[in-house]
């Protein structure tokens, strides 16, 4: 199964990248993102219309190539339903 991934634009290069739902967890308090390519990126506000994409993104999803020292990116598996107690 394919890793779900978060497309957010970055307000300091301008280009929009590709960010693993993990990494968007751990950084939606700060606004700060590692993304597939190993860019930090700094969200835009939502509002603005998708920039270009990452060149360095669009080529490891695509299996291109793979930059030395970038994180690839994880296969995610399916999570198990949680089902709640009441109480």
């Amino acid at each position: 199964m394919e890793p779900f991934l978060v497309h957010i634009r970055c307000d300091t290069d301008g280009y929009t990248h590709a960010v693993t739902e993990d990494e968007f967890a751990a950084g939606r308090h700060d606004g700060r993102f590692r993304a597939v390519c190993g860019h930090v990126v700094l969200a835009a506000p939502m509002i603005e219309a998708p920039g270009r994409f990452d060149p360095e993104c669009r080529d490891l999803l695509r299996g291109d190539s793979t930059p030395s020292g970038a994180p690839s990116v994880p296969r995610q598996e399916r999570r198990r339903l949680r089902w709640r107690t009441r109480r």
